[in-house]
Order: C-alpha cells, then sequence, then structure tokens
C-alpha cells in the first residue's frame, strides 16, 4: 500500500472519531461521512489498487497477471450510493430535532420528556415560525 493512501486513511478516521466525539449532531453526521470514505479507499486498496495496477478490462485472456480486482469498485460505488442516502437521512433528523428543542447539542436534549400531543407540536412550530419571522 502507497504511504500517502495509508496516511490518507489514517486522517480521515482520526477526523471522523473527533468529529464524533464532538457535543453537535452536524458534527457527528460528517464524522460518519469520513468514516465512510476512510472505508471506501481502504476497500479500495484492499482491491489491489497500486500506482502500477491495469484497469480490470481485459482484451486478452492470457494476460490477466497485475490487473486490480474489479470487485471493490462496484462495492464501493455501492456503498457510497448508501451512505449518501444515510447522510441525508441523518441530516434531516438533526434538523428536525433542532426544530423540536432548538439545540443540537445532545448533552442538552431531555431524556426523559413525554411525547408531546398534536396539538402541542404544531403550537410550538407557529411559535417557532412566528419567532422566526
Amino acid at each position: 500500500m502507497d504511504l500517502p493512501l495509508a496516511l490518507t486513511i489514517g486522517l480521515m478516521t482520526a477526523g471522523g472519531t473527533y468529529l464524533i466525539l464532538r457535543p453537535n449532531l452536524i458534527r457527528v453526521v460528517l464524522g460518519f461521512g469520513l468514516y465512510s470514505n476512510a472505508v471506501n479507499l481502504l476497500m479500495i486498496v484492499c482491491g489491489g489498487y497500486t500506482q502500477t495496477a491495469a484497469s480490470p478490462f481485459v482484451e486478452d485472456p492470457t494476460k490477466t497477471a497485475g490487473l486490480m480486482d474489479p470487485l471493490p469498485p462496484d462495492i464501493i460505488l455501492t456503498a457510497i450510493v448508501i451512505s449518501f442516502a444515510v447522510g441525508a437521512l441523518f441530516l434531516t433528523v438533526c434538523y428536525r430535532v433542532y426544530l423540536d428543542h432548538g439545540t443540537d447539542n445532545p448533552e442538552e436534549l431531555p431524556a426523559d420528556r413525554p411525547t408531546p400531543t398534536a396539538e402541542e407540536h404544531a403550537d410550538h412550530h407557529e411559535q417557532a415560525f412566528a419567532a422566526s419571522h
């Protein structure tokens, strides 16, 4: 494995860990995004990527030495799409939490508050909308 790729994967993992440990929901989502990208790079490296490896397109079936495995890039493409969808879902949940509670700090969120009724929920959003405009 090339040293720059190893350092990049290590830095992305360290950055993801730092962001996940911060008391902010948006940073947690960004940390998971860094984790998913670091794992994607790791899968590329484990799939046989080197600077000298050729593309996995074989014109002559007798010459398959030195080719990269074609399966990891296909799996990584699927992982990128899934991580994008999960990140969008997480951001939507963070936005709803911020609208409902007025904070994105997980330590300040109520732990044992009863679920509000539909009327209380509508009143809260009307007050939040009126305060923002």
